[in-house]
């Protein structure tokens, strides 16, 4: 497991910074708060988020793996592996400050 993966496991079993944007309709209005939140807590040094889409149709979490896979300070993601949590939660680890 390398130090990304393990921060992303230390915050699932932990109480990592969230943002929940599943209540959101729009689709692009929940990538710019995520936008906006990863960059804030990587200020923070905060070392892992917890961002919380919901299920619904697929659509918002689907928009936020897109953004994650290319976020210049998200080096890995992944769902949640928690039970009530698969493919509503997904935890990202963020790039460390130097």
């Amino acid at each position: 497991m390398d130090d990304n993966e393990a921060r992303v496991f230390a915050a699932e079993l932990g109480n990592p910074p969230e943002v929940d944007l599943h209540g959101l309709e729009d689709v692009n209005q929940g990538v710019q708060v995520l936008d906006q939140f990863l960059h804030q807590q990587f200020m923070a040094g905060s070392e892992a988020v917890r961002i919380i889409h919901g299920r619904g149709s697929g659509r918002m979490r689907q928009a936020v793996h897109t953004l994650l896979s290319s976020h210049e300070l998200i080096p890995f993601f992944r769902d949640s592996y928690k039970p009530g949590e698969v493919q509503g939660v997904t935890y990202a680890a963020l790039a460390k400050r130097f």
